[in-house]
């Protein structure tokens, strides 16, 4: 017998935990879980149904679908990104907080086993488990170890048993759900955005977490990547490694999350360390091609017990190239002129121009410009806002990792404003690290080329020239946009008080 999900899957609650502004998309949402639950194997179904069985009547919404996640590797990666975005409910982001580390469910005697298949008898290699395992992941189980003459500790994480076969069939059900959410746009009510081409931009990366030996390869650039910063570690990888197990060191610590600093002080330091170390980094390196961390969500945080930066599961990884980083900058620089015709031109170049809504793009930008002009600082938040907009209302689609880039903004921007108890922390951080970067060179400028982008900026002296000189257009811009947005105001409110006395005389049964 199917089972009918819509039980569980009550259209009407799902409106009550999104956002305002994603409210529509509660009809989706639930069709969509309804796919990928009922595409599931029956005895995962069933399985499913008994964890939700096993709950009280009382249990709410939110708790419900914690339970859920938990069945699913890629529901509980996808709970572990929504798990600090402040625009959900409290309650729904608690839940969902306990999937960034569950407690290990793999018996002794099965990690036991698949450490021997993989590696060989682990006294012949000198090697004592120390139980019990300390982390379990949406795909794999980690358990602390010790090795005859090593004084580091290490710990062992290793794939859970059959993961890879059933991470594969779930993330072909997510181009199900996407291939149906293409054919019901309409009935639906939702933006035609090619959902299943977007699941297939990154299933690819998705592939990785269950190819550790992609992490152990992420892992060592990482620890390149991040060599000349000493408040940030990386673990060092061990020898003892194959495609299924990644032995590495282990670093004692807790989620940043649940830092225990007293001071405001000292949050916000570690909070900027944070933003500095995950956003600002990529952004700001000389390197043709930055590496960033695709899944930072505060399980993979840790403040060490030494006052460092632990950063871990480096399984998802993306790289942000010359032209992003570029595009980044130019998109900034643009805001700050408010030069609507520029931003559109670098969103264009970003995206497919065969598919884009030009027109809409247009209308997208000139709200968010509009946001400007009310106060907004023009920073990350307000680039990815306006990023959000354009994928939903124009049909933007950029490239996987600057896909991905986007999603791990999502995820920092509650991380970091838990941990410094302030909002806006992220913004702050890349101007320190612009304006020191612009510092260092300055001297530079002198010898370069004009049009030369070489720099940790990515602003050539032709941008800076140009930019100083838009002063008088930029005014011209502002006060021109600033004038019509009284206009439209002013329209409105008269179209409302217009409007009201005729409402209620159509809906006067004497003036029938």
């Amino acid at each position: 017998m199917t089972p009918n999900w819509d039980a569980l899957l009550d259209e009407k609650s799902l409106t009550e935990i999104l956002p305002c502004e994603y409210a529509h998309f509660a009809r989706p949402v639930h069709e969509g879980l309804a796919v990928f639950l009922g595409g599931l194997p029956d005895a995962d179904q069933a399985e499913i149904l008994r964890a939700q069985a096993t709950l009280p009547l009382t249990a709410t919404f939110s708790r419900r679908l914690g339970v859920l996640a938990r069945s699913s590797p890629v529901l509980q990666k996808l709970g572990q990104i929504l798990a600090r975005d402040q625009r959900l409910p409290l309650e729904l982001r608690l839940q969902l907080r306990e999937l960034e580390s569950l407690t290990p469910s793999v018996p002794l005697k099965e990690i036991q086993k698949h450490l021997t298949d993989e590696l060989g008898p682990l006294e012949r290699r000198g090697i004592t488990l120390l139980p019990p395992a300390i982390a379990e992941a949406s795909v794999a189980v980690v358990i602390p170890y010790r090795q005859e003459g090593c004084e580091t500790t290490g710990v062992f994480k290793l794939l859970k048993p059959r993961i890879e076969e059933r991470v594969e069939r779930e993330l072909e059900l997510l181009e199900r759900v996407g291939e149906s959410l293409d054919e019901r746009c309409d009935e639906l009510r939702i933006p035609q955005l090619d959902y299943q081409e977007a699941f297939q931009q990154v299933r690819g990366k998705l592939r990785d977490e269950v190819r550790l030996e992609n992490e152990q390869r992420h892992l060592r650039e990482a620890r390149a990547f991040f060599a000349d910063e000493p408040r940030v570690q990386i673990p060092e990888v061990f020898c003892q490694c194959t495609s299924r197990v990644t032995a590495m060191e282990l670093i004692p610590g807790g989620k940043v999350t649940s830092h225990g600093l007293d001071t405001a002080r000292q949050k916000r330091r570690l909070a900027g360390l944070v933003a500095g170390a995950l956003i600002a980094k990529p952004i700001f390196s000389k390197s043709d091609r930055a590496l960033f961390h695709c899944d930072p969500h505060a399980g993979n945080l840790f403040l060490t017990d030494d006052g460092r930066l632990a950063i871990l599961d480096w399984s998802l990884v993306g790289t942000l190239g010359e032209p992003e980083r570029v595009a980044i900058t130019q998109l900034i620089l643009s805001a700050i002129m408010l030069d609507a015709d520029g931003i559109v031109a670098v969103l264009v170049q970003l995206s497919d121009p065969r598919r884009l809504d030009v027109v809409a793009l247009k209308t997208v930008v000139q709200g968010w410009l509009r946001r400007l002009r009310r106060g907004q600082f023009p920073g990350l938040r307000w680039l990815v806002g306006l990023l959000d907009d354009a994928a939903q209302n124009a049909r933007l689609r950029v490239g996987a990792d600057l896909m991905l880039f986007r999603k791990s903004l999502h995820t920092l921007q509650g991380v970091v404003a838990e941990v410094g108890e302030c909002d806006g922390l992220i913004d702050k951080a890349l101007c320190r690290e612009f304006l020191r970067h612009f510092a260092v060179e300055w001297p530079q400028r002198f010898v370069r080329l004009p049009y030369s982008r070489k720099y940790a900026t990515r602003l050539s002296n032709l941008d800076l020239t140009r930019t100083l000189l838009s002063g008088p257009a930029t005014a011209a811009r502002f006060w021109t946009g600033h004038t019509v947005d009284i206009l439209e105001a002013f329209e409105q409110r008269c179209v409302a008080k217009l409007r009201t006395p005729l409402e209620r005389e159509e809906s006067c049964p004497s003036n029938l």
